[in-house]
């Protein structure tokens, strides 16, 4: 019996070496490259929705190992949006960013001379559409 427990501590013990070794050649020559998604949301009196919509945002980019970068464009809100967008900004790992539409005069515009980094997957979201919200994950309208 003595043998047999010998002959499996072993088999653990080079079985452990090998995945280190294995892990460490993996880290040194592959460099980690996560995706990039861009989200530009066109907002207007969302204060109701907007926690979520940027909650989901971010739970959805941790799940999926994804760089997150926020873009809002702010229509004038009267109400709490952009008090709740700055809390926001501080949020785990969110690149968040506020311009409202007197900077901007067009969105389209913005989305075509806005210069995505390399691999960077831009998703354009217009919430005064209120179908529009369903292409945020975790949201159902």
């Amino acid at each position: 019996m003595v043998p047999y427990m010998a002959w499996i501590l072993f088999s653990y013990g080079v079985a452990g070496v090998l995945v280190h070794f294995f892990h460490s050649r993996n880290l040194k020559y592959k460099p980690i490259s996560r995706k990039r998604v861009h989200y530009i949301l066109v907002a207007h009196n969302h204060e109701n929705q907007m926690e979520w919509y940027l909650r989901a945002l971010m739970w959805y980019s941790c799940l999926r190992a994804q760089s997150l970068r926020v873009t809002i464009l702010d229509e004038g809100s009267q109400d709490d949006t952009l008090a709740i967008i700055e809390r926001m900004k501080y949020a785990n790992g969110m690149n968040l960013t506020v311009i409202g539409t007197a900077e901007i005069q067009d969105e389209h515009e913005f989305i075509r001379h806005s210069n995505p980094d390399d691999g960077e997957q831009s998703k354009f979201i217009d919430l005064r559409i209120p179908q529009e919200a369903a292409k945020i994950p975790y949201v159902h309208v």
